[in-house]
């Protein structure tokens, strides 16, 4: 299924993304996209960035780990760099 939608740019340089396109991407407040530009081609594409398994660790078992805010920073980074 495809979806089209057009935002408009306010004078900040914010957008908002049309709500049938956080819907289909599952985007919540919070959440963190990546866009990847081709400026040859004039196009941008954007994706959700989703945490690997081994982030999420710390959260799953009782016990484990935590993660600073830097460092779910970082691997959020390392997940968007994939």
């Amino acid at each position: 299924m495809s979806i089209t939608a057009v935002a408009t740019m306010t004078s900040k340089g914010q957008l908002t993304i049309p709500k049938s396109v956080r819907e289909a991407l599952g985007l919540h407040e919070g959440a963190k996209v990546r866009f990847e530009v081709d400026q040859e081609q004039g196009t941008a594409a954007m994706e959700p960035v989703k945490l690997q398994v081994a982030d999420l660790w710390a959260f799953a078992v009782r016990g484990a780990p935590t993660m600073s805010l830097d460092e779910m920073d970082q691997a959020i980074q390392r997940g968007a760099g994939q």
